[in-house]
C-alpha cells in the first residue's frame, strides 16, 4: 500500500516518523521534571511512554521507508541522543533523587559511572549486530529498567551498590548478545558468545 501512495505522502510519512522518535525527549523532558518532583508514578509514566515511541519508531522507519524519503535527518542518531536521555540520563538522575537506593555519599559515583560507561557503549561503532539480526553486543545501556527495580524491590541500598557495578563490569564490557526487545518481541533474552 505505501509503495503506491504519492511522493508528497511517502515524504510525509517518512517525516513524520522523525516527529514520532523525536516526542522522546519530551517525554524524557517530562520525566526529568517529575524525578525532581519526586513524583515516581507520574516519572514511571513517562518512561513507559518514551519506551513505547523507542519500541516503534523503529519499525515505522522501516515500514515508511525513512533512509529514502526522509534521508537529510540521521534517524539513528536521533534515536542514540534520545536513547541516551531515556535509559541513561534518567536512570543516573534517579539514583541521585530517590531516596535509599544507594548508600550515602555514593549516590553522585554511581550516577557518573551509569553516564560513563553508557556513553562507551552508545558510541562503540559495533554496538548492534546487523541490520537483520537485531541484537546489540553487551548490555544495551538500559539502566532505567535496574534503577526502576531498585526503587520497586526495596533492596538494601548496599546491595544496590554492590549490583551497580556488576552490571557495568560484566554487561557493558562482558562479551554477549542481547536482542533488541523492540525488534523481536523478546524480552530479556541473553546470549554469551
Amino acid at each position: 500500500m505505501f509503495e503506491k501512495l504519492p511522493l508528497s505522502a511517502k515524504k510525509a510519512l517518512a517525516w513524520s516518523v522523525h516527529l514520532f522518535t523525536a516526542t522522546g525527549a519530551v517525554w524524557g523532558f517530562l520525566t526529568l521534571l517529575a524525578i525532581f518532583d519526586q513524583n515516581w508514578r507520574a516519572a514511571i509514566v513517562w518512561m513507559i511512554v518514551a519506551m513505547f515511541v523507542d519500541g516503534f519508531d523503529g519499525m515505522l522507519a522501516r515500514w515508511f521507508h525513512v533512509k529514502e524519503y526522509a534521508q537529510q535527518v540521521d534517524g539513528a542518531l536521533l534515536d542514540n541522543i534520545i536513547d541516551y536521555l531515556n535509559y541513561v540520563v534518567v536512570a543516573a538522575l534517579i539514583l541521585i533523587k530517590a531516596p535509599n537506593l544507594l548508600p550515602a555519599g555514593f549516590t553522585m559515583i554511581g550516577a557518573f559511572s551509569i553516564l560513563l560507561t553508557s556513553a562507551y557503549q552508545f558510541t562503540q561503532v559495533d554496538a548492534k549486530t546487523d541490520e537483520q539480526s537485531f541484537f546489540f553486543k553487551g548490555f544495551p545501556s538500559v539502566w532505567n529498567f535496574l534503577v526502576i527495580y531498585m526503587m520497586l524491590l526495596g533492596l538494601n541500598p548496599w546491595i544496590n551498590l554492590v549490583l551497580l557495578p556488576i552490571f557495568m563490569a560484566l554487561l557493558e564490557f562482558g562479551h554477549f548478545c542481547s536482542i533488541q526487545v523492540s525488534q523481536n518481541g523478546w524480552c530479556g533474552f541473553l546470549l554469551f558468545t
